[in-house]
């Protein structure tokens, strides 16, 4: 009981982390950020819903593909989907008073800054092993689909798809943007 309650504890610090630095990728304003924040900005500007209400859509979306192509899915799946919605929603309700970044400089810096928490809440939310979020079960699907691909091309090759769509959807594309799809 208390292993399992370390684990989820842990998990779910992960999330609140990944949604923090959602907020942080979204504040970088017109420098543009990740892949995956421009398609739910791009969705949610298109739609007229929050920010965390469109990744929480796309985060069902992925899922039901995950779920068609066999993905390996988990409880913490499902948790990613919605926490990550709610506590971005929340940090940018609690933090509305900050402005994004004014210029292509610091909202690159802002945009890295997002990146890099999202990158070490993904090993900490991954680390109890409840389940990947649905697009890292995406990649993996679309991975076992052409095994002679590394999974690093094959997670570059679904960012670019996914950026143009969130970018002909409306969001920002400028140097925060490049800068986290390349580095």
């Amino acid at each position: 009981y208390k292993e399992y309650l370390k684990r989820f504890s842990l998990c779910i610090l992960g999330l609140i982390l990944y949604a923090f630095g959602n907020f942080l990728g979204v504040k970088a304003g017109g420098a543009g950020t990740g892949a995956w924040i421009s398609l739910s900005l791009g969705f949610s500007q298109t739609v007229g819903m929050s920010f965390g209400m469109a990744n929480f859509v796309i985060s069902l979306l992925i899922i039901i593909i995950d779920f068609l192509g066999k993905g390996k899915l988990g409880f913490g799946t499902i948790l990613n989907a919605t926490l990550i919605a709610v506590f971005s929603d929340m940090f940018l309700e609690l933090f509305s008073f900050i402005p994004n970044a004014g210029g292509e400089i610091s909202g690159a810096v802002v945009a890295l800054l997002g990146q890099t928490v999202i990158a070490f809440a993904t090993i900490v939310y991954m680390l109890p092993a409840l389940g990947a979020g649905p697009r890292d079960t995406l990649m993996v699907i679309i991975g076992k689909k052409f095994p002679k691909a590394p999974i690093g091309t094959v997670k570059f090759g679904l960012e670019m798809v996914v950026l143009l769509v969130g970018v002909l959807l409306g969001a920002p594309f400028g140097l925060g943007t490049v800068l986290v799809l390349v580095l």
